[in-house]
């Protein structure tokens, strides 16, 4: 630390000036004295006031993470985020962030602020990724039995009906492989069900077709 030099003067003359200052100077104020001493012998002190602050910012790491939703939720309660990596060149006070208490589907951002002691600040961002790893529910329509179409064997048109489905966060599509035309006895039709973020899940509906036209003769 550059002190700078007192002024100092003697009705005769001065013999040495000199100070108490240590080599470092810690965080805060330090009071140096200085020490005059004439050729006589005689002496008179002054004191100097040595400023020490900190402008370093401090520093901080973190790590993103992925997390599945809650049971039967679309969101995500209770994710643990982790502690962030911080260090400053004097002393860390606080570390914070903006984390909601329920994290929605897909990636929210966190921002962490850790604070130093003399009140300078970092922040890092951590991204927080829910997923959903819940398949989607179904029911298929109850079993169906048709009669075939006049002068055919099979029967077209057939109303299935509708299956129900459900899902914690939402559907997307449902789907069945049903044949346009239906051949006389059973066919199996699955149903599939399709969540936003692409789980599945199927049901199966039995189709029966019977022939109710009486031959000829």
């Amino acid at each position: 630390v550059a002190l700078g030099s007192p002024t100092t003067a003697d009705n005769c003359s001065v013999d040495t000036t000199t100070n108490d200052a240590p080599t470092s100077f810690p965080l805060g104020d330090t009071t140096v004295t200085w020490t005059v001493t004439d050729g006589s012998g005689n002496t008179a002190t002054a004191t100097q006031t040595v400023t020490v602050v900190d402008n370093i910012d401090p520093t901080i790491t973190v790590t993103d993470i992925t997390v599945n939703v809650d049971t039967a939720s679309c969101e995500a309660t209770g994710v643990d985020l982790g502690s962030p990596t911080t260090a400053d060149n004097c002393s860390v006070d606080t570390t914070t962030n903006d984390a909601p208490t329920s994290f929605p589907l897909g990636d929210t951002v966190v921002t962490w602020t850790v604070t130093d002691g003399s009140g300078n600040t970092a922040t890092a961002s951590q991204t927080v990724t829910v997923v959903d790893d819940i398949d989607p529910t179904i029911t298929a329509p109850d079993a169906v039995t048709v009669n075939v179409d006049t002068a055919s064997c099979e029967a077209t048109g057939v109303a299935l009906g509708s299956p129900t489905t459900a899902d914690n966060c939402s559907v997307d599509t449902t789907t069945n492989d049903a044949p346009a035309v239906f051949p006389l006895g059973d066919t199996l039709v699955t149903w599939t069900v399709t969540d936003g973020t692409g789980n599945t899940a199927t049901a199966s509906q039995t189709v029966t077709v019977v022939d109710d036209i009486d031959p000829t003769i």
